[in-house]
């Protein structure tokens, strides 16, 4: 049966950067495996509504991809445009979003049911449902509305214990060439699923989408995927993005395993990836250089403990100086993403934040806006506290647009909105002031210069806007 995917980026910027949705590629592959005929329909670099028409025609089902509460409304309104396009689909949303709000994701797009949870077996089996004409309401990880009006959940089915089982991503049916000219840098891969961490900004949407705690890939089934990239792209010298939460959660011998892997496959890996301060040690930042990585992005997020414990972060600043230190040992360049702007966020905190840096001297600094997004602890306390300023415009449930347009959701007791701007600007101001007086980074501009030129001068006019306090 043909199924179409589809990932509803209709005219929609990524203040984050470009990716393909690896989630929606894992059910390409599931789906075909399985005999029946997927079909991926991306709205990225699409200027008028009814462009991909033509690619869904015929579909069974139609499943519309909702990775988060910013992107519902675009969400609602390819779907309600495809519902024209083939009225007689069952149309299905899925992903992180509806994972946690099953029934308001069904209201706002107009769909059927919602998938929850991890989708690579429940896709599978309500396409068979559906091809052979059986009824589907009882199967696992399904949520409806019942002919009465009642809202029905239905119970979750165990996610697989490791990963391996996973099949690849179908990254053929992605147009890359097209991802790369509008920004894209890097390929997006996964080693690891859900969080042990109990961050409140975080939890619980990541237990609710992923089941709790955290599942691994070996590392050799990783290597795999990195060669089977390799030959799709015919790029001996991939760039990869690892999207984990948290990458370093591996042992030390499995980037022993992963580095030995690239070197006896012969590949020359260039990757960067997210991490915890608590989670690294001298040895695997060591080990994880020696493998090909070249940035770790650090969710440092305060200089002040006191903020550190509200978030329920479970580390320390000290942590923060011990990893950069091994990361400037190793020229590991080192990112330090910040979320400032906590309700209960004073001057003095900032102050910390600041002088934080100053300390473990980063290659990089990204500073979000602490923003309250439902289903998240973050947003239960700001209702209860008052806190909460708007949850109802979806953009302003995008922590990187906030980031980039100096706005945010919650309201500050101890400080005004253009205190944090201004504490904001000055983090900027010194963020440029590291990219221009540190050798490693002139040199790669200067390299990037010459291989990469439109791509290099965008630094360096971010670099200069930033001495202005304006490099989003």
């Amino acid at each position: 049966m043909k199924v179409a995917l589809v990932y509803p980026r209709f005219k929609w910027f990524e203040y984050n950067g470009l990716s393909e949705p690896l989630g929606v590629l894992h059910l390409v592959s599931a789906l075909r495996k399985a005999g029946h005929e997927p079909v991926y329909v991306d709205y990225s670099f699409c200027s008028e509504i009814d462009e991909l028409d033509h690619i869904v025609e015929g579909a069974g089902i139609v499943a519309v991809a909702i990775s988060a509460a910013a992107k519902l409304e675009r969400a609602s309104f390819v779907t309600s445009h495809l519902k024209k396009a083939v009225p007689d689909a069952l149309f299905v949303v899925g992903g992180a979003y509806p994972s946690i709000f099953a029934a308001n994701s069904i209201d706002e797009t107009g769909a059927d049911v919602a998938l929850l949870g991890e989708a690579e077996k429940s896709i599978v089996e309500l396409s068979d449902l559906v091809e052979n004409s059986e009824d589907y309401h009882s199967m696992r990880n399904l949520a409806f509305y019942r002919e009465d009006g009642s809202f029905a959940e239905n119970p979750r089915r165990p996610v697989p214990p490791l990963l391996d089982e996973i099949l690849f991503p179908a990254r053929d049916v992605v147009d890359y060439d097209a991802y790369f000219a509008n920004g894209m840098s890097e390929y997006g891969m996964i080693t690891t699923r859900g969080c042990p961490f109990k961050c409140i900004y975080c939890k619980p949407s990541t237990d609710m989408i992923y089941g709790g705690g955290i599942r691994y890939r070996s590392a050799g089934n990783v290597v795999d995927e990195i060669r089977e990239l390799v030959e799709f792209r015919n790029d001996p010298c991939p760039k990869v993005f690892f999207k984990d939460d948290t990458i370093t959660m591996h042992p030390e011998s499995w980037f022993e395993a992963f580095r030995d892997g690239l070197k006896e496959s012969g590949i020359d890996l260039e990757w960067h990836c997210n991490s915890r301060v608590d989670t690294v040690s001298r040895d695997k930042i060591r080990i994880m250089k020696e493998s090909g990585c070249r940035v770790i992005s650090f969710g440092v997020e305060s200089g002040s403990q006191k903020i550190l414990d509200f978030y329920k972060k479970e580390t320390t600043p000290e942590q923060a100086v011990e990893a950069f230190r091994w990361c400037h040992e190793f020229r590991v360049e080192a990112t330090a993403n910040l979320m400032i702007g906590f309700p209960l966020e004073t001057d003095d905190d900032l102050r910390l934040t600041y002088n934080l840096l100053k300390k473990i001297k980063p290659d990089d600094i990204i500073v979000y806006f602490s923003t309250a997004i439902p289903g998240r602890y973050i947003h239960d306390w700001a209702v209860e506290n008052d806190y909460l300023a708007t949850d109802t415009n979806p953009e302003l449930l995008d922590p990187a647009r906030n980031r980039a347009h100096e706005v945010m959701n919650m309201r500050l007791p101890h400080l005004t909105v253009d205190d944090v701007v201004s504490w904001k600007h000055r983090i900027e101001r010194y963020r440029s002031w590291r990219k221009v007086t540190s050798y490693s980074k002139i040199k790669r501009w200067t390299s990037e210069l010459l291989s990469e030129p439109g791509k290099a001068i965008g630094k360096a006019g971010r670099v200069l806007r930033g001495f202005k306090g304006q490099s989003d």
